[in-house]
């Protein structure tokens, strides 16, 4: 009669325990054999740091689990004892001597009608090889890159983007004033750019290694685009943007009085990784000449550089 998956459990169970006397006292374990016996009980050590942790989960493991001397085919069908596998095998023997001499005889009565017995074979039982634990090369690789890994984070958090933009008075070039803010990582992204129509007059945002500048929104204030667009031969402002790749500045958003509903688009989406600079200008379309100019608003996020941390 063949046993139940209770009865199967349980005979696993007893048989894989070994007797106290049979396991090393874990306190005069060396740390190599204790990472070995842990890693027979598939527990991951790479993260203990301290030989205490190493003993407190081997302890853990021989108290709660079974010891691991079995795989999980023999688990599901126990072998049978060595007495019923001698018995096993003399059947066995005793049929193939009786199969062979039917055989002959059926042969011999049959002439060339003869055919081959098969004989079935046991089928041997798979076992996984257990895994390998990681060697110390391997796990003094992973901290050392875990701790460079952690220095750059760090070093990336206290990196400011910087937004800096000089105003100067032409054609004698003479500083006018400058308007410079920086921006940390998980802090608002602002910066108020004043309109020109000289590329020289562009604000250059630098933005550090592991750090991530992402430019959502740009507006105008409604009063003071009306107080321009009054003057005669005025068109409205273009946000312009040049990088280190491509040094040309090429428009994004365009505020046209004739043609545009809103004074904000929300929509730019742009998100720069550095280390890189890039250029950002407030062009005015008409009407610089006559000294009339109006500011640009940006609005964004600074954040760390997903693909690195």
């Amino acid at each position: 009669m063949r046993p139940n998956c209770v009865s199967l459990w349980y005979y696993y169970l007893y048989s894989t325990m070994a007797p106290p006397s049979d396991m090393p006292d874990i306190s005069s374990m060396k740390l190599s054999e204790l990472k070995k016996e842990l890693n027979l009980y598939c527990i991951d050590s790479s993260g203990f740091c301290e030989k205490s942790d190493f003993t407190s989960a081997l302890q853990n493991a021989r108290d709660t689990l079974p010891r691991p001397s079995t795989s999980y085919r023999e688990v599901e069908q126990p072998p049978p004892p060595e007495e019923k596998k001698e018995k096993r095998s003399s059947k066995s023997s005793s049929k193939k001597s009786s199969s062979s001499s039917s055989h002959r005889r059926t042969g011999s009565s049959n002439g060339s009608n003869s055919t081959t017995p098969v004989v079935s074979t046991p089928i041997q039982q798979q076992t996984n090889p257990a895994p390998q634990p990681p060697t110390q090369q391997q796990t003094n690789n992973t901290h050392t890159n875990n701790n460079a890994t952690n220095a750059k984070k760090s070093l990336a958090r206290r990196s400011p983007v910087t937004a800096l933009q000089q105003l100067r008075e032409h054609p004698s070039e003479r500083l006018l004033g400058e308007r410079n803010n920086t921006f940390l990582p998980g802090s608002a992204f602002s910066f108020a750019l004043r309109g020109s129509i000289r590329e020289d007059d562009s604000a250059i945002i630098s933005i550090p290694d592991g750090v991530c500048l992402k430019i959502s929104s740009a507006s105008v204030d409604r009063k003071e685009m009306e107080t321009y667009l009054i003057q005669k031969g005025t068109i409205g402002i273009s946000l312009k943007l040049s990088s280190e790749e491509n040094p040309q500045l090429i428009p994004i958003w365009t505020f046209d009085k004739d043609k545009s509903t809103s004074y904000t688009v929300s929509n730019l989406g742009i998100e720069v990784c550095g280390p890189r600079k890039i250029r950002l200008l407030a062009f005015m379309e008409m009407g610089f000449r006559s000294g009339a100019s109006v500011d640009l608003f940006l609005f964004g996020s600074v954040c760390l550089d997903r693909d690195k941390f």
